[in-house]
């Protein structure tokens, strides 16, 4: 098992731009990823084929502008991992909308 990543940085200058990676941001958590930053999704993957499946819907959903890299990473390395969180900060809106179903989902694993 491990974990899929979708880190992105898109143009959010023009109205349609910003209008683009919005979208971007709910499709990816409408398929189960959760927000790590702003720009950074994740979401578990058991096997190396539901991971190739979810890097074409990926490839499909990306906007036409901007550059959208995926990372595939195992559990031992996610276990490894450290998250250094400040007393004051706020998470972005899209963390808020996407912490229950992450939670339910990360509980199963």
């Amino acid at each position: 098992m491990g974990f899929l990543f979708v880190c992105f940085d898109l143009p959010v200058v023009e109205k349609e731009e910003m209008k683009m990676a919005n979208n971007f941001r709910k499709d990816l958590l409408s398929l189960g990823y959760s927000m790590l930053q702003n720009s950074i999704y994740i979401r578990p993957c058991v096997t190396y084929e539901k991971t190739e499946q979810y890097i074409k819907i990926i490839q499909r959903l990306a906007p036409c502008t901007g550059q959208v890299n995926i990372f595939y990473i195992t559990d031992k390395q996610w276990s490894n991992s450290v998250c250094i969180e400040k007393f004051n900060y706020l998470p972005s809106k899209y963390k808020k909308k996407c912490g229950e179903n992450a939670e339910k989902q990360m509980t199963f694993w």
